[in-house]
């Protein structure tokens, strides 16, 4: 983006999400806030619509689908790319899923997307721990290995989640399925 300095490359005073022509800035500074005497980085200022859009549309997707739905997609997926490349698109969605949490796609300030991003993400939780249970438990007489990086990208997705400083846990009645989810695991 600095070789190109076109003007979709060029940093915008106004971060446009959705835009209503093209091309767009694909930078764009975040509104001023009141500082409290610290200072930010120009870096971390910047705001990218681009992955805010595509964050937004994951997770649109996501909310209309319903969970029957989910769940024939994830079994589908995983009958036909098999379990090693079944493992990598889950820990993949779970890499973006964290990305999100992280308001990396969009400022955290933004409270109606994150109240969004956290609602898609624990109903699509529940469709994942029944593919997880199924498919990625190792029983006794088992012929596969434990996937680790899986289990362990899957629980710092729903740690991350769970541990929001935006949910309040006893306001957010979706968390009783997680809950369970989680001790049916244990």
């Amino acid at each position: 983006m600095e070789q190109v300095r076109s003007t979709s490359t060029l940093p915008s005073n106004i971060p446009v999400t959705f835009p209503e022509s093209y091309p767009f800035s694909l930078l764009s500074h975040l509104p001023k806030w009141p500082s409290n005497g610290s200072s930010t980085s120009d870096i971390s200022s910047m705001f990218y619509p681009g992955l805010g859009e595509t964050a937004m549309i994951f997770l649109v997707l996501l909310s209309v689908t319903s969970k029957k739905q989910l769940l024939d997609f994830l079994e589908s997926s995983f009958e036909i790319e098999g379990r090693d490349n079944f493992s990598k698109m889950l820990i993949s969605i779970f890499k973006v899923a964290s990305s999100i949490l992280d308001n990396e796609a969009f400022p955290g300030s933004w409270l109606n997307v994150n109240i969004l991003a956290h609602k898609v993400l624990i109903r699509f939780w529940d469709p994942v721990t029944t593919i997880l249970e199924r498919e990625f438990i190792p029983r006794p007489d088992g012929g596969f290995e434990f996937d680790k990086a899986l289990w362990t990208e899957g629980f710092h997705m729903l740690l991350k989640l769970l541990s929001s400083e935006q949910l309040v846990i006893e306001d957010f009645s979706p968390q009783v399925v997680i809950f369970r989810v989680v001790c049916s695991l244990f």
